[in-house]
């Protein structure tokens, strides 16, 4: 027989059950909606037609006034720099691999489009967060930085590393402010920190599986410290409890202290989330015997925190969604995450562990369990770096300046959430020129809303089709002296230059250096980088081109 204690999210649905205040934008609103948001609409050929908000949850945390975020147009724009991307992957990308025959899905070609759809993620995230930030008016203006994210870490024996990304350091808004950042930036203009991970399950945006999402959040709180872009170790709630040191604390003591913040008086009740990895079987297996049900999935461990404790939320069981308890994931997905898990009054540990320990194929589940701290010399410098090695264990306070803050957070979903079963993936009406995105905004208040919009596609969908994609798939059907002249072309076109600036930074970011506004190309990483098969040899031209093209873009042309 089955464990009844250990099931699959796809197997055992939650379900939501809690009352929701609906609330539909009348054509005025949506006449707003649409004025406010011109310039990123039109860029894309859209037009909201509809939009309902649900509230989740409409009671206030006392504890933030949402600052900046007060401000309509950028409170609402995080929620397009979701839903947009989101779109714009259901379109090109949501299950690609079942396009190509079974002996042609190789590991290789799942990772290919894997960077296809983060790069067509990132771009249309970068290009919504640009364009509005640059239509600002003078004492309205703000400047976002890319603070907390993934793609750099090669992962040994599963991808190359690299990935397309918003990369940390990136820059949104004015020119002239992004050129004096960090020195000689007026007090009148609001500095923002942003947290992204483009795609939350990229594997099961390509597959075509539920709950793949786009997610980020911007604060106006300043970050303490970038996590390593290694595994954390998560122990995450949405109750709040008091902070302990994993590793200090028995065990079976730490499931008890976060079951008593949820107000569970036995452990039965009790239900902890983990992504299906061999390294988890260890501590599934001690929960399990404790009587803690262990739902899991196959891919993605961000969306799953944010909802943890959410009234009305039940397995078939009865039981609540409520915690993860040693589950090991991405850093970037951890601190996505964490914030609006804590805006809502939730509680988030995390412990940096080694990923190259518990990536190698020659230990048993046990081993991979008890090898999670043993770092590697470059893991522990990293560690030492982000200076956790006198605390080993962090909240959301050890890595934000300001928590509460104003604050806004979107999550987009891609295809089905079986999370939140109501945020339903992208529906796309070809024959109508219809997209319709359901996105889940949490803000600093502690508000949770999901957003229902459907677009207009006011020049038919296949333009919108058009600009919702990666410059790179124009490149990849040109030969070397075609790039040259394509990118020659946008870089006379304002809207090509917004294009492929947002393309360049985000896909070359490891071979990059920013200084006052320009960039340094490092060519040798670029050689590097192709040897490792993160790029290939069309790369190498298209960095040339850009460099060629838009000299004024950097510091110098090594």
């Amino acid at each position: 027989m089955g464990n009844p204690l250990r099931y699959g999210i796809a197997d055992a649905r939650l379900m939501y059950s809690d009352h929701q205040e609906t609330i539909k934008m009348g054509k005025n609103k949506l006449s707003t909606f649409n004025l406010r948001h011109r310039e990123v609409l039109e860029f894309y050929g859209l037009k909201a037609v509809e939009a309902t908000v649900f509230v989740i949850n409409g009671s206030v945390n006392g504890r933030s006034n949402l600052g900046v975020f007060r401000k309509k147009q950028l409170r609402q724009v995080a929620i397009l720099a979701a839903a947009l991307p989101a779109a714009a992957v259901a379109i090109h990308g949501l299950g690609a691999l079942e396009e190509y025959p079974k002996h042609e899905q190789t590991k290789a070609l799942v990772n290919r489009l894997k960077r296809k759809n983060d790069r067509i993620a990132a771009q249309v995230m970068g290009e919504v967060l640009q364009i509005t930030t640059d239509t600002f008016d003078v004492g309205e203006e703000v400047i976002i930085e890319s603070a907390l994210t993934e793609g750099v870490r090669v992962k040994p024996g599963v991808e190359a590393g690299s990935n397309p990304t918003i990369p940390v350091g990136a820059l949104f808004g004015k020119e002239k402010h992004c050129s004096r950042y960090g020195y000689g930036l007026s007090q009148e203009v609001s500095r923002l920190s942003m947290g992204s991970d483009v795609i939350d399950g990229t594997g099961k945006s390509v597959k075509g599986l539920h709950s793949s999402l786009t997610a980020l959040f911007i604060t106006e709180s300043g970050v303490k410290r970038h996590l390593p872009d290694i595994y954390v170790e998560r122990w995450m709630a949405g109750a709040f409890f008091p902070e302990f040191n994993p590793r200090e604390t028995d065990f079976q003591e730490g499931v008890k202290i976060v079951a008593r913040a949820c107000g569970l008086k036995d452990l039965s009740q009790l239900t902890a989330f983990f992504l299906d990895r061999p390294r988890h079987h260890p501590v599934m297996d001690k929960l399990n015997a404790m009587g803690v049900a262990t739902p899991f999935d196959k891919d993605g461990d961000l969306f799953p925190a944010l909802v943890l404790g959410l009234k009305g939320l039940r397995f078939p069981d009865g039981r609540g969604f409520y915690t993860m308890l040693g589950e090991i994931g991405g850093s970037a997905e951890w601190a996505v995450a964490a914030i609006p898990l804590y805006w809502r009054g939730g509680q988030s540990l995390g412990m940096l562990a080694s990923q190259s320990s518990l990536t190698r194929k020659d230990l048993s589940p046990e081993n991979l369990w008890k090898e999670r701290y043993h770092y590697t010399e470059e893991e522990l410098m990293l560690l030492q770096d982000a200076r956790f090695e006198q605390k080993p264990f962090f909240t959301v306070n050890d890595i934000m300046e300001r928590p509460f803050a104003g604050g806004i957070s979107a999550f987009s979903a891609i295809s089905d959430n079986y999370f939140l079963p109501q945020l339903e993936g992208v529906r796309i009406d070809r024959e109508q020129g219809r997209i319709t995105t359901n996105t889940l905004m949490i803000n600093s208040l502690g508000i949770v809303e999901h957003w229902r919009i459907t677009f207009e596609c006011a020049e038919g969908f296949e333009a919108t089709a058009r600009r919702m994609n990666s410059p790179k798939e124009d490149f990849r059907a040109l030969n070397n002296g075609e790039i040259e002249k394509h990118i020659a072309m946008m870089a006379d076109d304002e809207v090509g230059r917004l294009r492929l600036k947002q393309f360049f930074t985000n896909e070359y970011y490891p071979a990059i250096i920013h200084t006052s506004g320009k960039m340094v190309i490092l060519d040798k990483t670029v050689e590097a980088l192709i040897k490792r098969e993160v790029f290939s040899e069309v790369d190498r031209y298209i960095v040339r081109a850009v460099v060629k093209a838009l000299p004024e873009w950097f510091a110098y042309a090594s």
